[in-house]
């Protein structure tokens, strides 16, 4: 199916991708440029701070049984609250696909938990980085999304705080902008674990060499997907609203 969009015929998914970029567009006209370099800013400081959250997290994991049990039971809590989040009723409801894809992490999340159970004290010792990153990838990944998603929930909160008069938009308020942090979490998480299962972190003790050297290259990896996230939010809870779903304002209530 073809339709005309300034003379020229483009087909369907050609027409929903301009229009998507048009509202992008008009969300950063909205913002202005300072407030979209500001966002930009905080997300990358914000982004950092969470990869380095993850990479301390794994070496714990790595090293002591019982922080691995600990973060075992958070998990587990946090993918089962968001299945069943996901697949309770309510009178507003977001989108099939959004509470999908809410679903299908939470299992992953729960997953991971359940794996976390299993690993015993060193457990990693003797094993090849072919055996180790698949693992790290998973945790990697499971923990930035839950920590991410943790951070909206927060920054949502203080947003509300700060706004008691209701004057501005909150930070996350549509399925889009969690859909967007769902995707960008997962992304660092991966790439994150991978740093630190190629490069056996999880072997320095002493947090040095192998540990500094992960942390040097994860942490611009935090610092770009912050950024993204940053400056595509921004545009986001600034696009004008057309249907009485779009302007929920707090979408975690239905997850």
């Amino acid at each position: 199916i073809n339709a005309e969009y300034g003379g020229l015929s483009l087909s369907m998914s050609e027409l929903c991708a301009v229009r998507e970029w048009n509202l992008f567009i008009q969300g950063w006209k909205s913002a202005g440029p300072i407030g979209t370099v500001v966002s930009g800013l905080v997300g990358v400081a914000l982004g950092m701070v969470v990869a380095f959250m993850v990479i301390c997290s794994l070496v714990e994991i790595s090293l002591s049984f019982f922080e691995a049990v600990m973060f075992g039971m958070v998990l587990l809590m946090v993918g089962c609250f968001m299945i069943w989040r996901a697949v309770a009723t309510g009178e507003i409801q977001p989108p099939a696909l959004y509470r999908g894809v809410m679903m299908v992490f939470g299992g992953l999340v729960a997953v991971s938990g359940v794996c976390c159970f299993m690993l015993q004290e060193n457990w990693h010792v003797g094993m090849t980085p072919t055996a180790k990153v698949p693992i790290y990838f998973m945790l990697g990944t499971t923990i930035c999304f839950s920590v991410i998603f943790g951070f909206g929930e927060i920054v949502n909160v203080c947003a509300a705080g700060c706004m008691q008069d209701h004057s501005g938009s909150p930070i996350l308020n549509s399925p889009k902008q969690i859909l967007l942090l769902v995707f960008l979490a997962s992304i660092m998480g991966a790439a994150v674990g991978l740093v630190f299962g190629s490069l056996d972190a999880e072997d320095d003790i002493y947090l040095r060499g192998n540990f500094q050297r992960a942390t040097h290259f994860s942490l611009p990896i935090g610092g770009i997907a912050g950024f993204l996230m940053g400056i595509l939010n921004e545009s986001l809870r600034h696009q004008p609203t057309s249907s009485p779903e779009d302007k929920r304002t707090d979408p975690y209530e239905s997850i």
